[in-house]
């Protein structure tokens, strides 16, 4: 139910005020944010934009409302429309498997990479190993030879025995959408997506952002209060239907709007049908010890609830940037949030708060803690060694003095590897614990458990087989 306003509910001087003093306590250089509402009782909608500081700390180029940001991984919920919309037109169904519409290219190493269906690839319980970001060029052919890599790609576990954040099953669902609409996967975003809700800043590529004001990511090295501009601009193409899209907030805002008007756009078209919206949001997968973020997982939506409240939403995270999109059906509100470095997890954290006490009437709820110090962390000698996937591996081991360290091995390529080494924190939960670099970074949770038969770590959402020690030397 629709929650009642105060008079000062879309005063914009008063939010930018408030993103102004949660953006300097959280060292985030610009913030742009807003909320759209449909009144239940008149159907009347009202939004606000709100931004402040800078698009990027070296050019000191201020954030606006129109500046675009990178939604990161709310991309995936653009990719799943279109999946969705294939869907109504007849060309595929939930339960098609990816290998009839790609039958010369193997997604595993393993034969039962031939069992993946679409429903696995848009729930994450695909198996495939998760976070390829191999770049394969600027041409239109980009994501054709993305997805060809993926036959060396160990899967993490057998379709849908398991649960792990995906982003390469997403790339493989720009791939199906390529062959099916005969175009490249940008071009379909902008026909499929942008042309029928009226959308005119929802870019995929360079050369159209670089007319329009840009919100660069920041980043900093650990131990350092410094936020500099990232060195990397963007992900690459070849992975864009996980995470490249560039959008303003009014942009995400009017897209959001579609899912609480049943598939409806601002000018009348559909871009979906209310049984698709609807099927979108109905839980595929429990998520059990991978509920870093939710409970449950619906198609491409990550599903919870605020005091009751319905939720679907989905966040993202690229360089330096860190975006939050939520829509709240029963409540008429859509919520959105970019931050471009600093603390933002905290930030956005704040504000998503703010907003959701403001226009919903309910609270978020609080996050992962650690229940005391590292120095009463008790891991079973069962759970130690070392846990990886295609670009992560994580060593857990018992120092000299007894206490349970982690050391985090992360790189896309040889030349970008880096170490590094934490403490691990208990929770009052058994075989999960928290930890993070330095006291400017949020908690990530960690859990211990076992996944299709296999021993595996849990860092957040991401499932890290273990490795028997020949594998761990390699």
């Amino acid at each position: 139910m629709t929650n009642p306003l105060n008079t000062l509910a879309f005063d914009t001087a008063r939010w930018e005020q408030f993103l102004g003093e949660t953006a300097r306590r959280h060292h985030v250089p610009g913030i742009v944010a807003g909320v759209l509402r449909i009144d239940e009782a008149t159907g009347r909608e009202q939004r606000f934009v709100a931004s402040t500081g800078l698009a990027n700390n070296r050019t000191g180029v201020e954030t606006t409302r129109d500046t675009l940001c990178q939604i990161g991984s709310v991309t995936k919920i653009i990719t799943a429309t279109m999946i969705m919309q294939l869907r109504e037109e007849g060309k595929l169904e939930l339960e098609t498997l990816a290998s009839e519409l790609l039958p010369d290219t193997p997604l595993s190493t393993k034969d039962d990479g031939s069992k993946i269906t679409i429903r696995h690839l848009l729930s994450h319980t695909s198996g495939i190993n998760g976070d390829v970001f191999t770049d394969t060029g600027r041409g239109d052919d980009c994501i054709e030879k993305y997805v060809a890599l993926l036959k060396d790609a160990e899967p993490l576990f057998s379709p849908g025995n398991g649960w792990s954040y995906c982003n390469s099953g997403w790339v493989v669902l720009g791939r199906i959408i390529e062959l099916l609409d005969g175009r490249t996967w940008d071009a379909s975003v902008q026909a499929r997506i942008s042309q029928r809700l009226d959308l005119h800043q929802f870019l995929t590529l360079p050369e159209q952002i670089m007319s329009h004001r840009y919100q660069h990511g920041h980043t900093r090295d650990t131990g350092s209060k410094d936020w500099v501009p990232a060195p990397t601009t963007a992900l690459p193409r070849s992975v864009g239907p996980a995470g490249i899209i560039n959008s303003s907030v009014d942009d995400l805002l009017d897209f959001g709007r579609s899912f609480l008007r049943g598939g409806l756009g601002v000018a009348g078209t559909n871009v979906l049908s209310p049984e698709s919206v609807e099927l979108m949001a109905q839980v595929q997968a429990d998520l059990g010890d991978a509920d870093a973020l939710s409970p449950q997982w619906g198609l491409g939506w990550i599903l919870d609830e605020w005091e009751g409240h319905r939720l679907f939403w989905h966040g993202g995270t690229t360089v330096g940037n860190k975006a939050w999109f939520q829509v709240l059906p029963d409540d008429g509100v859509v919520i959105v949030v970019f931050c471009n470095g600093g603390i933002a997890n905290r930030a956005g954290g704040e504000i998503v708060e703010a907003f959701a006490r403001e226009f919903v009437g309910a609270s978020t709820g609080a996050g992962v803690s650690p229940s005391g110090p590292a120095s009463e962390t008790v891991v079973k000698d069962e759970w130690l060694g070392t846990y990886g996937d295609f670009i992560t591996s994580v060593e857990v081991f018992k120092a000299e003095d007894g206490q349970v360290k982690a050391k985090l091995t992360q790189g896309i390529d040889p030349s970008s590897v880096t170490s590094t080494l934490f403490d691990i924190l208990p929770t009052a939960k058994p075989n999960r614990f928290v930890s993070r670099p330095d006291s400017l970074s949020t908690w990530s949770q960690l859990t211990f458990t076992t996944v299709d038969g296999h021993p595996c770590l849990y860092a957040d959402i991401r499932c890290l087989r273990k490795r028997d020690e020949a594998e761990a030397a390699a």
